[in-house]
């Protein structure tokens, strides 16, 4: 008798990671600390006659794919001949020169809402995000990798190694045919699509460090989407509110609804009201009592004023407590907030950490998380936060 050779045929590739080396890979995001070592690699989707099976190295294990541990009896190994390229997956941060805005927005930057002052925050329609990729490593490269935050964006940087990105997987078969994992074209109106893999890697566990790893993300102004369908929740954009909510709603609050500036006291207890800051950043009267991480909320003076028909137009948080260099604390923390202090704040067009000095002459007051914050909904195509 003679068997019938049924040659394996793959369908599609994916892009599984670890968040660190004692973790499941699996094909959700891989969501981890800079100091995880986590780690990604390709595996593929092959039809062995009449079965499904999966393509994969024998030290990925446990492999989990939608939520679904891969048991032995359906793993295969590569065909000999297999090689991988990787490429990193990018936002353009700025809408491109020419580009035809397909919203209507006049920003430079991306927005879900109009800016212009006649007709501020009415809502528009989602707006067009486009990605770009990069090669990172070519044909011939190991089937494992470090996942790593290295961004090709011209002006983008990480911080720490924080941030997010996204990957992509080709792989070349013996008979010269190509498979590759979800990139640059899969977008819906949200942003890019869930099935490309996110890497998101923050500096801590906590408030602050959770914001980290939106380092990276495009602002869009009036953000929207509902819960976890929210652009920030799927790390493809937020504007300055929705950023500080996303990172609480990281940190394991999933009650807490996103919000607008105007929104925040709900959320929060007051730790120093009003006070103007003059072109330095300078308080009219000394503000004490403030912690890393607390909120500054932001209604813009100068040339600014009434830049927004709102009473506060922009939120920070306080990344760390500095000082005046030729100061009795040297530079060092004073318990003061002034615009020697560094703040983290969606700017135009990404989160920055900066001395909050370059956003004087302002009025600013202080707010912190409460412990339990009250849960707040709104409208998903209602918001705005600047």
């Amino acid at each position: 008798m003679i068997l019938a050779i049924v040659a394996l045929v793959p369908t599609h590739v994916i892009v599984v990671g670890r968040a660190a080396p004692d973790a499941s890979w699996t094909d959700a995001p891989t969501e981890a600390r800079t100091t995880d070592h986590a780690e990604l690699a390709v595996v593929a989707i092959a039809r062995d006659g009449d079965r499904t099976v999966v393509l994969a190295d024998d030290d990925v294990a446990p492999l989990v794919i939608r939520g679904r541990t891969i048991a032995a009896r359906e793993r295969r190994a590569w065909p000999l001949g297999a090689s991988v390229r990787w490429s990193t997956i990018e936002p353009f941060a700025w809408h491109q020169p020419g580009e035809v805005v397909s919203n209507g927005n006049t920003a430079d930057y991306h927005s879900n809402v109009s800016t212009e002052p006649k007709d501020f925050g009415r809502w528009l329609g989602y707006d067009q995000l486009r990605y770009f990729a990069t090669t990172i490593a070519d044909f011939g490269a190991a089937r494992t990798i470090a996942a790593t935050i290295t961004p090709h964006d011209t002006g983008a940087s990480a911080v720490d190694g924080a941030g997010t990105i996204f990957y992509q997987a080709t792989v070349r078969f013996s008979d010269n045919s190509e498979l590759s994992s979800p990139g640059a074209e899969a977008v819906d109106e949200g942003g890019i699509q869930r099935s490309v893999h996110r890497v998101s890697l923050r500096l801590a566990d906590d408030f602050l460090g959770r914001l980290s790893a939106y380092l990276l993300v495009p602002e869009v102004f009036g953000s929207a989407g509902g819960g976890a369908s929210n652009q920030t929740d799927r790390y493809t954009g937020a504007d300055c509110a929705d950023v500080m909510v996303g990172a609480l709603r990281a940190e394991g609050h999933r009650e807490i609804q996103y919000t607008n500036v105007a929104g925040l006291p709900a959320l929060t207890r007051v730790i120093a009201k009003p006070t103007i800051l003059d072109d330095q950043g300078n308080p009219a009267t000394p503000i004490t009592g403030v912690a890393r991480g607390d909120l500054i909320r932001i209604d813009y003076g100068g040339d600014y004023a009434n830049m927004t028909p709102r009473d506060w137009d922009h939120v920070a948080a306080l990344w760390e407590d500095r000082s005046d260099p030729d100061g009795p604390a040297h530079g060092g923390p004073d318990g003061q907030l002034d615009g020697f202090d560094l703040v983290i704040h969606m700017g135009h067009p990404r989160l920055v950490i900066e001395p909050l000095a370059n956003q004087a002459p302002a009025t600013v007051d202080v707010l912190r998380w409460r412990a339990k914050a009250a849960a707040t909904s709104r409208p998903a195509r209602a918001r705005t936060s600047r």
